[in-house]
């Protein structure tokens, strides 16, 4: 079936098989199609596994789970010969001996896994991560962040009052990931500070046995080019240089997205292999991306940092590759403006990481983090007098939808901002971007993602829904926000996107709607 994986990445549509079993426990005899025996099927005897699979997998039986000691989560019984296959790349004639260790055990469906008792040792190669007990006697409900377990008091104990605390922190652990996700606690094994986050959980630096020799040969790339143009500090091109690496051994869908990036900007370079490099990258990406969205339903202390920065990379492999055909990343569907796929990704992320932002600002990735955000200590840069006349002719520009009311008519007061209409709304930020644009600039601190979060990451999803429908106001605003995207033409990611847009925006206006964008088609 082919599922909308996140209501937050509309654009992303992944088809998956997503296989239920009807009996709790059972012995597996699974086959690349992972069909299983009846529950009355007698046990095979366990065989010892290999040292190749021990590396890979650990069994516990206390718990019937078998665990991926480099994903660090426990294998859904049915689904683990795919698992070898798209997360480690382990061929057919390789993974029937793996499959044969596994029919070898007696393995329980997610729901029916025996869950560790209340604070005992974390159960050994999964991660532990903060979270929070209900503190109600009688109620066992466990999560990670606080907003959670308000929303718990707020469905399921409203009104209840007791002497004391309404929750308390726990150290917590969780066999399975996504759907089948069910924590438990476990006994701390420190204190750590509430204001030192969580090491990320990792396979241990520079681990990258598993990985290819195109991989390896991609990894170079990115770490001696590609990464010193998606950082723009020292100490954010040295994390992407090594720690995300580092951090991608652990998360594939980092993996897979840093090596798609890489062969995508290989296809630049190499004018004679671009259509090799760019097969590569689409075929990396169709990995990552199904990784990516799966994991995305459930962000926590974990895992936000890796994900954070596989946003990153996705956001640029959608500017590089948006001039490309349908067989890279973000194919168009339906009738939704050609240029939206960045724009989702930008109003996406936003939600994914609401929760656990300030979280990632104290993490390993905080230098990275920064560069996104606009400084307010900086002395305003003087106004740029053409960019402020030409927003406020704006102002004046028929609101197409509310018959002849031009979109000051449409303004409302700040005060009543939650009511305000999309095009006036979208506008008073984009007059509200320019100046930010302009003095990060002329400190020399104006990033790409700094251009996000001005105005696109402002939005509104009513803007969105009107660009969809391919609104003129709302394309014209668009239009100009491309101003905001000159400076980073120079980069490879990002050379041509500009021109790109602002030519699909003007094909798409009708003849009377063109006299707005004109100044900007003679400027390219």
């Amino acid at each position: 079936m082919t599922l909308a994986i996140s209501s937050q990445l509309p654009c992303l549509r992944i088809t998956y098989y997503c296989p239920k079993s009807p009996i709790p426990t059972l012995h597996m005899n699974m086959n690349d199609c992972d069909q299983t025996r009846s529950a009355s099927t007698q046990a095979v005897q366990r065989i010892v596994p290999t040292p190749q699979q021990s590396r890979l997998l650990t069994y516990l039986p206390a718990h019937q789970v078998l665990i991926c000691k480099e994903c660090r989560y426990a294998i859904q019984p049915l689904a683990i010969s795919r698992h070898l296959k798209e997360l480690h790349d382990i061929c057919r004639s390789d993974r029937e001996g793996f499959m044969t260790y596994a029919r070898s055990l007696s393995l329980a469906n997610p729901k029916d896994v025996p869950l560790p008792k209340y604070d005992t040792t974390p159960v050994p190669f999964l991660p532990t991560q903060r979270g929070f007990t209900c503190g109600l006697s009688g109620c066992d409900h466990l999560c990670v962040t606080v907003k959670r377990m308000k929303r718990h008091w707020a469905h399921t104990h409203n009104g209840v009052i007791i002497n004391e605390a309404r929750w308390r922190p726990v150290v917590l652990q969780t066999f399975f990931r996504g759907n089948q996700l069910r924590y438990f606690a476990v006994r701390g094994l420190a204190s750590p500070s509430p204001m030192q986050p969580l090491a990320v959980n990792r396979a241990p630096p520079g681990n990258f046995s598993s990985w290819t020799l195109e991989d390896l040969d991609l990894l170079r790339h990115f770490r001696s080019s590609t990464c010193l143009e998606v950082g723009h500090s020292s100490g954010s091109r040295r994390l992407w240089q090594t720690t995300i690496p580092e951090m991608a051994c652990g998360y594939p869908f980092l993996k897979y997205g840093i090596l798609a990036l890489s062969a995508l900007h290989l296809a630049y370079l190499r004018l004679p292999e671009r259509g090799n490099y760019l097969l590569k990258a689409a075929s990396y990406q169709s990995k990552a991306l199904p990784l990516f969205c799966s994991s995305i339903s459930n962000v926590d202390g974990d895992n936000c940092h890796p994900l954070v920065a596989f946003s990153m990379l996705l956001l640029i492999h959608c500017y590089a590759s948006e001039e490309e055909d349908e067989k890279l990343v973000l194919a168009r569907r339906g009738n939704r403006s050609e240029l939206l796929d960045w724009l989702y990704i930008i109003r996406g992320s936003r939600s994914i990481f609401r929760d656990t932002w300030q979280y990632m600002l104290n993490g390993p990735l905080s230098p990275i983090l920064q560069e996104t955000i606009f400084p307010e200590h900086l002395a305003p840069a003087p106004e740029n007098i053409e960019h402020s006349r030409r927003l406020n002719l704006l102002s004046a520009m028929p609101f197409a939808g509310m018959g002849n009311k031009s979109v000051s008519q449409t303004h409302t007061p700040k005060s009543t901002k939650s009511s305000q209409s999309p095009i006036p709304a979208a506008l008073e930020a984009l007059s509200n971007a320019f100046p930010k644009a302009q003095t990060a600039q002329s400190h020399s601190v104006y990033t790409v993602c700094i251009a996000v979060r001005i105005w696109p990451a402002q939005v509104s999803s009513d803007y969105l829904a009107l660009l969809k429908k391919n609104n003129p106001a709302a394309l014209i605003l668009l239009a100009h926000y491309c101003i905001l995207l000159e400076p980073f033409e120079s980069s490879w990611y990002m050379h041509g996107f500009r021109r790109r847009l602002l030519l699909r925006i003007y094909n798409q206006l009708d003849p009377e709607w063109r006299h707005w964008v004109q100044w900007l088609m003679e400027s390219i």
